[in-house]
């Protein structure tokens, strides 16, 4: 091969891989925002996911707590009338 032959290839490679890099740093521009949103809207889907959870624990845990206090409510009743069933039964 000549020398302008030479030059002319080597000039077709600087091209080539010149616009397989440019197409490559293109593609990255691209695909990497799109990876990061995509990323962040399952960030943001999850974080939605475990609020649900957190807000259900404490609904569930308010009611528990409602119901506690009917329990002990009752459960001061059932003490005091077995006290007065003891009275009556040293009475008689």
């Amino acid at each position: 091969m000549s020398s302008v032959q030479l030059a002319a290839y080597d000039d077709g490679m600087i091209w080539s891989f010149g616009s397989m890099g440019f197409i490559l740093v293109c593609a990255v521009l691209v695909i990497w925002p799109t990876i990061a949103v995509w990323r962040a809207k399952t960030v943001m889907s999850r974080e939605s996911d475990y609020k649900s959870i957190a807000e259900k624990a404490v609904t569930a845990q308010q009611d528990m707590e409602r119901e506690l206090v009917e329990v002990r409510l009752q459960l001061n009743d059932m003490s005091d009338r077995v006290k007065t069933v003891e009275r009556v039964l040293k009475d008689v």
